[in-house]
């Protein structure tokens, strides 16, 4: 029983890895068109790229992971059922039960795994991707930029109908600076060219022959200009008021967020301020994280909670989905054969959507407040959990010989079910 375990755990274990890495393969791809289109077009180093590039990896393990543990699973036993290996081993006398050791021991593997992934891999790769695209920002301030179309820069808007990006040059240039509400302006110019200062991290965007339209007092106002120098953090650039300081809930780490929750715990004085003397406070305060309303700070909290809570529950999931693939990944010697590895890996999918869709609704509903965050990072593995005991139950007693047969009895009692009767009608007994 020691070798077959083994043996099990071998085969899980290399599946595991290609389907690992071929899910990293996949999305890394989808990514280097437009990491090539830095270094190409845009003047970017390749070290910098590079550092983007080891930085992107960390932050979609925490989903690849468990996704790879269903299909690691799946396609280990779908491989030993088109082998006819699952009907000699239940010929000996052994149960599937026994199966499941190799399984569990994998499972733990998978949920360690994931686990140090959620509270440190991922807070370090969404923090240094964060670093990574400043320092780009900082170095050559036009790498982010598109010509021809609107360019969402932090709290400000830039369209340039073109960009050199060797020189920082811009032409009919159009800036939306809502930067501050009470002076929002809108400035034109025909030409301009952006200016970046590393040491002291500012940005000037030198512009010529252009205008300011702003409203001052309740008054438009229009200010026509031969030359203009606008300066700017990197900050007020390249990030947004909600992200400059507190940082988005996934690159903070299990302190930084328990931390943030006892802060926003306590009461501020500011919190029955109205919007606007908020933004004033927060436009005039050049330390410290951003003033935030009442509602602001509630919404906050429930970014933190979800966080918090979905960085114990995706661990769990790798552990449930290992377990769930067994019986989803035992077909028939015929079938796997005639389908191959395409039917267990389509069936691993369609479960892993399932399971993200469901995730997906609880967090959308969990930010509305409409239900708790445990509850909307939990409900998906214990509804994986129920339908792996279930399942794994039917088939350790053999009342399941597979997952297909049991589908297609299911299916058969539906169409038995009295109101479908009236639809699919009642065949005649043959003479």
């Amino acid at each position: 029983m020691k070798t077959l375990s083994l043996y099990i755990l071998k085969e899980t274990i290399l599946y595991f890895l290609v389907s690992l890495f071929s899910f990293v393969g996949i999305l890394l791809v989808l990514r280097i068109l437009k990491l090539t289109n830095l270094i190409v077009n845009k003047g970017v180093a390749f070290s910098q790229v590079v550092q983007v590039f080891i930085s992107i990896v960390p932050t979609f393990l925490e989903f690849a992971l468990p996704l790879s543990a269903l299909l690691g699973v799946m396609l280990a036993f779908a491989r030993l059922s088109g082998d006819s290996e699952i009907v000699v081993i239940r010929a000996s006398g052994i149960s599937l039960y026994q199966l499941l050791r190799p399984v569990f021991i994998f499972g733990i593997l998978a949920f360690l795994l994931t686990l140090f992934v959620s509270h440190d891999l991922k807070p370090w790769g969404h923090k240094k991707l964060s670093q990574s695209l400043f320092e780009i920002a900082q170095s050559r301030s036009t790498a982010g930029l598109s010509p021809g179309v609107f360019n969402e820069l932090g709290n400000m808007t830039l369209y340039a109908q073109e960009i050199q990006y060797d020189t920082g040059g811009l032409s009919k240039v159009l800036i939306d600076d809502r930067r501050s509400t009470e002076e929002r302006k809108v400035i034109t110019a025909r030409s301009g060219k952006i200016i970046s200062n590393p040491s002291n991290e500012t940005i000037t965007f030198l512009l010529t022959d252009g205008e300011i339209h702003e409203q001052v007092e309740g008054k438009y106002v229009l200010t026509r200009y031969k030359t203009n120098r606008i300066h700017f953090g990197a900050n007020d650039l390249y990030q947004t008021q909600e992200t400059n300081e507190r940082g988005r809930p996934r690159s903070l780490t299990d302190s930084e967020i328990q931390n943030e929750l006892s802060e926003l715990s306590r009461p501020q004085p500011t919190a029955d301020l109205p919007q606007d003397a908020i933004d004033t406070l927060n436009a005039a305060s050049t330390e410290g994280p951003p003033l935030l309303s009442a509602t602001e700070r509630q919404k906050r909290v429930r970014q933190l909670k979800i966080e918090q809570a979905q960085r114990w529950s995706l661990p769990f999931a790798a552990l449930l989905l290992a377990l769930t693939a067994m019986p989803l990944g035992i077909h028939p010697p015929r079938t796997q054969k005639t389908w191959g590895v395409g039917l267990s890996a389509t069936v691993g999918l369609l479960v892993f959507v399932v399971y993200f869709a469901m995730l997906s609704i609880g967090i959308t509903l969990a930010e509305s407040g409409a239900i708790s965050a445990l509850l909307a990072a939990w409900l998906p593995n214990i509804v994986v959990s129920l339908f792996a005991l279930y399942a794994i139950r039917k088939m350790g007693t053999e009342k399941w010989s597979s997952f297909g047969q049991a589908a297609s009895d299911g299916i058969a009692s539906l169409k038995n079910w009295g109101p479908l009767r009236l639809v699919f009608g009642e065949r005649e007994a043959p003479c």
